[in-house]
């Protein structure tokens, strides 16, 4: 089951002189008040518009907490997997000869008559892999933001969130198959080398999530936090793979799967052509005719995708673009310091 990637094309006013000429098409105009579509993103090369200072205000000292024990290389606000003496009490294990005595539990030798060396677990900074669909589906939107857009926000904000809180983050785009990778990094500057980026590669191509997936997981070296932002419409069952595998090397995963109000309730109401923004495969379609069924595949693919990612610990997150991005990821963020 693959959610097809289509967009309508309406037709203008003057049909009526041209019926005709086009009567293969076999597709009018009904209903003028229909949605606008747009494929076409928001342009500019000032970055700084994926940073809205009010947003940022809402939720910027909001610690995004990784639940799985991490890597990393600095002190920060995340649990190590490396054992320590310096903040967080983990565990006791026997005194042997050569410790450090100022390690010593006093109070439980008190009890024990026993020497024991108290172990505490130290905080480390994360490393946050923020992986980016930029197929050509994702230019697509029926209000003043496309997915695109939308989801370039909601990563210029996340990465001032792990950057505020010394993290590193990196970003990776894929379509077809990756096109960039920019290493993790925790200082200000890469911010802005991270929006930049976001403006010279716009949407395009086809999408294959599941390929992409695999090929960035070779470049992952550390257990990170993996954030994968894309509208997941691609074969489902070659997605799903694809990311668990990550998963299954011990990365934290979560997912946002960005979504249109038009892709999930198909309220379109004129009979139009649609057309595969990826291929560019056409099909002459009456919505009103079709939409119970589509609908019902669409709860049947988000269930599919909420049930198969949960079962390998994958946050899934369905994304309606007409919801602020901003409150979105602040419900989200306070969501998993709840669960953390």
């Amino acid at each position: 089951m693959s959610l097809p990637r289509l967009t309508p094309l309406h037709f203008p006013p003057w049909w009526g002189a041209l019926r005709d000429r086009l009567d293969r098409l076999r597709t009018r105009w009904r209903d003028r008040g229909d949605l606008t579509v747009t494929t076409r993103i928001r342009e500019g090369q000032d970055s700084r518009r994926f940073l809205d200072p009010e947003t940022l205000a809402r939720f910027g000292l909001t610690p995004l907490m990784a639940r799985r024990v991490v890597e990393g290389y600095i002190s920060g606000l995340h649990r190590s997997p490396f054992r320590g003496f310096s903040v967080e009490f983990a565990d006791h294990r026997e005194y042997v000869p050569g410790d450090d005595l100022k390690f010593l539990d006093w109070m439980l030798y008190a009890r024990t008559d026993h020497y024991y060396i108290k172990r505490s677990e130290e905080e480390t900074n994360v490393r946050c892999f923020i992986l980016l669909d930029r197929s050509a589906s994702m230019a697509f939107g029926t209000g003043r933001l496309t997915k695109w857009d939308y989801a370039c926000q909601m990563t210029a904000c996340l990465s001032y969130l792990m950057i505020k809180q010394q993290d590193a983050v990196a970003l990776g785009l894929f379509s077809d198959t990756p096109t960039v990778l920019i290493p993790p990094r925790g200082r200000n500057q890469h911010l802005h080398t991270l929006l930049r980026t976001l403006i010279q590669y716009p949407p395009s191509g086809p999408s294959k999530v599941g390929e992409s997936m695999r090929i960035l997981l070779q470049r992952i070296k550390r257990r990170s936090l993996v954030v994968v932002i894309s509208d997941l419409q691609d074969d489902p069952e070659e997605t799903l793979r694809g990311i668990r595998l990550i998963a299954s090397h011990n990365h934290d995963v979560l997912v946002f799967q960005v979504q249109d109000p038009a892709e999930i309730d198909f309220h379109f109401t004129a009979s139009a052509r649609f057309r595969d923004v990826e291929t560019g495969e056409e099909l002459e379609v009456d919505p009103a005719t079709i939409r119970e069924t589509y609908q019902a595949q669409i709860r049947a693919l988000t269930d599919f995708y909420r049930r198969g990612l949960s079962e390998a610990g994958i946050d899934y997150q369905p994304v309606n673009i007409r919801d602020p991005h901003d409150r979105t990821l602040e419900a989200y963020l306070h969501r998993r310091m709840k669960l953390r």
